[in-house]
């Protein structure tokens, strides 16, 4: 994998009546969950059965739906942040730690075209067996590696490939896992 590529980005208009209003059917089921620990909440948000995911409350995300895809055997910690309109594709056998933030969005620095509502989004995806440290930040358009490890409160700002150790702001390999 390129460590540069990103994932291929598409048309986001926030302002959109049906994202509108996903975004607060998502927001009340993150306050019912946050205060309650209920997973039944967030298997009827995201509409997976979600059995062997561990999400540690308080949880951040403004979609549900097929926004994020969880694999089997997933933990996640307290306090992350899902930013998933781009969508966000987690693998089997993956550990986030606390603090950690998924961003997919891509705003427009203009700040005439910002005003629009329109921006950019690109997926994300987490191979199987990842582990990424707390307080990381996984940028639009990111893919991690199968079996990668993230150091804690680095910024992932481009596609890290599979059985590596990556650290820092930005991101980049430190090491290669035989």
């Amino acid at each position: 994998m390129d460590e540069k590529r990103l994932l291929p980005e598409r048309e986001y208009r926030a302002w959109d009546q049906d994202l509108v209003r996903l975004r607060e059917e998502t927001h009340r089921a993150m306050l019912r969950f946050n205060t309650t620990g209920d997973k039944q909440v967030l298997k009827e948000l995201f509409r997976q059965p979600l059995e062997d995911v561990s999400i540690a409350p308080p949880l951040h995300c403004n979609y549900g739906g097929d926004y994020i895809r969880f694999g089997h055997r997933v933990f996640i910690n307290a306090n992350c942040t899902f930013q998933p309109a781009g969508g966000v594709e987690i693998g089997d056998d993956v550990y986030i730690g606390s603090n950690v933030k998924f961003y997919t969005t891509i705003h427009p620095t203009d700040p005439e075209e910002r005003t629009t509502g329109k921006a950019l989004v690109r997926p994300i995806k987490i191979g199987p067996k990842v582990w990424i440290g707390g307080a990381a930040v996984i940028l639009p358009g990111v893919e991690i590696g199968e079996g990668t490890t993230i150091g804690a409160g680095s910024v992932v700002t481009c596609s890290i490939p599979a059985r590596c150790v990556a650290v820092g702001n930005p991101c980049r390999v430190i090491r290669k896992l035989e």
